[in-house]
């Protein structure tokens, strides 16, 4: 019999540990650049983006130069500028990354996570509605800071979140309030727009400091569930990071 916070988590719509990632045939040495999720029929994106797609600089300074940002923002042919690429990331983020207004995300939406994904738009709303963050930990706040447009990818928006919330509500309709206290470590996202400004793409769940915080160095839903002693997960995928005998046998020699 599966245990509760299992069926809970399935409920949610949350594949985490089961999802079948598809890579586009581009990435096997196709042509294509666009592929279908096994079993599901909707569109995934590779987990790597195309290196034509980035602009990158030829420099003539040395190794440790920095990049002009400015002047690469303002080279920008990309037709939504970077001050209202910042107001659509804020308001992707303000509405629950587009849950609550889903057309903020375009048809060919993707999520992707350190281990999770790509996943097409249907399925995202869908699990992401499922966790009930809000109504599990009524207090808590994101915190998103730094956010800025990536000069290399001109269509890109990049920020970090440290979460803080107490759990005092149902999680994912099952798990009952602990009130445990939820510190997350600082994290990177990323939401990539196309040029009618819909949402293409998101990523989250980027631990950029695995001391910081109580989820032991995990993000997303798996450190939130970590961090309040609910985690069903038994992968190492959703488990605290352990270093594996191959690695401790290479650190010995």
């Amino acid at each position: 019999m599966q245990s509760t916070m299992t069926k809970a988590t399935a409920r949610a719509g949350v594949a985490l540990g089961k999802c079948r990632t598809t890579f586009p045939a581009r990435a096997r040495g196709g042509m294509n650049t666009r592929s279908r999720e096994a079993g599901r029929g909707s569109t995934v994106r590779s987990a790597s983006t195309l290196l034509e797609k980035v602009e990158y600089v030829e420099q003539k300074e040395d190794f440790y130069a920095t990049v002009n940002e400015e002047q690469m923002l303002k080279n920008s042919t990309f037709p939504i500028k970077a001050e209202e690429l910042l107001a659509l990331a804020k308001e992707f983020l303000a509405t629950n990354n587009g849950c609550d207004k889903p057309e903020l995300l375009a048809d060919d939406f993707t999520f992707a996570g350190p281990v999770v994904g790509p996943i097409g738009k249907e399925p995202f709303i869908k699990a992401f509605s499922g966790f009930q963050i809000t109504e599990a930990f009524p207090d808590m706040k994101a915190n998103a800071y730094n956010f800025h447009v990536d000069p290399f990818e001109l269509n890109r928006v990049w920020f970090c979140t440290r979460a803080v919330g107490t759990h005092t509500g149902t999680l994912m309709g099952t798990i009952q309030p602990t009130n445990k206290k939820v510190y997350s470590p600082p994290q990177m996202s990323s939401v990539t727009f196309n040029e009618k400004g819909q949402a293409t793409h998101l990523t989250a769940g980027y631990v950029l400091d695995r001391a910081v915080g109580n989820t032991e160095g995990l993000g997303g839903v798996f450190g939130i569930l970590h961090a309040i002693g609910k985690s069903p997960f038994k992968f190492p995928e959703g488990r605290p990071w352990k270093p594996s005998w191959q690695y401790r046998f290479f650190m010995f020699l």
